[in-house]
């Protein structure tokens, strides 16, 4: 998902990606009569090269495994689900790029990553609601005193690469939106194809004598589909100027009797 300026560099980059895939077309076919692994990684491979948008929004997918579009500040990519960690009271679930780039989504939130430009890691959460808590606190929007109330708080401990600052303790505010937001996919923002979806806000709170320049108003946002109880979109900022966003993939989901099984 990393980008250059060099004026140069994408003559270079394409010159080594076509003789690293040349590499690989040889060596996956030397082993293709190895299984279904093999065929995923070749197709994610080749997805995670011709990355834009449209490639990705055409691409016939495996249906028998589980994606995430995925964008790293506009830079988008097809993630597949590598492993679901079953924690005691919640669930972990593990994605992978051809890359190696790995997003680590926790109940929905996002958790530690691995070969972005900017990487959240030991990510803690301690006794965080469920994302969906903070729609059974959703007020009206024209009664202030009562929104300002309607909040849930959780605290986070979270590491951020580079530069390795350390063990950020903060605390995250929950609401509910009563409006849709902007920044958001176009896949989401037909309030009529989107009927069952509610979306919830988190903000880091920065108290009014902080002096940790680690801890800003980081912002992330979330889709729930409150008919399948599923979060389908995450949106978090890593840095005030960097985030990654996550969409269920194919949005919107296909039908239960061609969903994947992994």
């Amino acid at each position: 998902m990393s980008s250059t300026n060099h004026p140069n560099s994408g003559i270079s980059i394409l010159f080594l990606i076509s003789r690293l895939v040349a590499c690989i077309l040889l060596t996956l076919s030397a082993i293709g009569c190895a299984g279904d692994k093999q065929n995923l990684i070749y197709d994610t491979f080749i997805l995670g090269i011709t990355s834009p948008n449209t490639v990705i929004d055409e691409a016939k997918l495996n249906q028998n495994y589980r994606y995430l579009k995925v964008e790293a500040n506009g830079q988008p990519a097809l993630l597949a689900l590598g492993y679901v960690d079953q924690k005691k009271q919640s669930k972990h679930d593990v994605w992978f790029s051809a890359f190696k780039e790995v997003v680590e989504i926790k109940d929905g939130r996002l958790g530690n990553t691995e070969g972005l430009e900017v990487n959240w890691t030991e990510v803690s959460l301690f006794d965080a609601p469920p994302l969906r808590a903070a729609l059974a606190l959703n007020i009206d929007a024209g009664d202030k005193a009562k929104q300002k109330s309607a909040k849930l708080r959780y605290m986070r401990i979270r590491s951020v690469m580079p530069g390795y600052h350390v063990n950020i303790r903060e605390t995250v505010v929950m609401e509910a939106l009563t409006e849709i937001p902007i920044d958001i996919p176009k896949q989401l923002k037909d309030p009529i194809a989107n009927e069952n979806i509610r979306w919830i806000q988190e903000t880091v709170l920065v108290p009014p004598n902080n002096f940790n320049p680690s801890i800003k108003p980081l912002r992330a946002i979330y889709a729930i589909n409150i008919k399948t109880n599923e979060t389908v979109f995450g949106k978090q900022y890593l840095t005030p100027d960097f985030f990654v966003s996550w969409l269920t993939w194919p949005y919107p989901a296909p039908s239960k009797d061609n969903q994947p099984t992994k």
